[in-house]
């Protein structure tokens, strides 16, 4: 289980990658963002993406599901506040294999809860040939570490890649 107290600046988070399907392209667009360059080849072609992309919406659901699975899965997440900003660099297309990572920029202890902490990780999906093509400043709010000493540290038994800073 990792805590808030568990997350340090630098520290780097390698997610798992992600395979863009056609499919999962042309049924989140026509359910959450029908535009032409997102649910028709041929008006995509024609469109300044010259084809088929993924709504910018997707792919920020594409990395939260990496997150879910390759961290919060395995913390004490609390929810989150919101987000600083998100960025779409590069067009994401069906076919494309995307690796999600997460960098912590910081972390402090809430002022509204002594039981919880928010770290803010700058979280992004790669393409093969190192772009960042998606990116967000995230707020995640964590429970702190009870008390109780017989608690682990993660860093035995914890799923997800870390490289520590310094």
């Amino acid at each position: 289980m990792r805590y808030f107290e568990d997350f340090r600046t630098g520290d780097v988070h390698q997610l798992g990658t992600v395979t863009v399907t056609e499919d999962e392209v042309l049924e989140f667009a026509r359910r959450f963002d029908p535009q032409p360059f997102h649910i028709d080849a041929e008006l995509a072609e024609q469109s300044p993406f010259g084809g088929l992309i993924a709504s910018g919406f997707h792919t920020a659901s594409l990395f939260m599901r990496r997150y879910v699975d390759g961290l919060l899965a395995y913390s004490a997440c609390a929810g989150s506040p919101g987000i600083d900003e998100i960025r779409f660099h590069r067009p994401v297309r069906p076919g494309d294999v995307l690796t999600a990572r997460l960098e912590v920029l910081g972390s402090r202890p809430s002022l509204m809860s002594p039981a919880t902490g928010i770290v803010q990780p700058r979280c992004e999906l790669v393409a093969p040939d190192g772009t960042v093509v998606f990116s967000m400043i995230l707020h995640s709010i964590f429970r702190r570490r009870p008390a109780d000493s017989s608690v682990r540290s993660p860093a035995a038994e914890d799923p997800v890649a870390c490289v520590r800073a310094g």
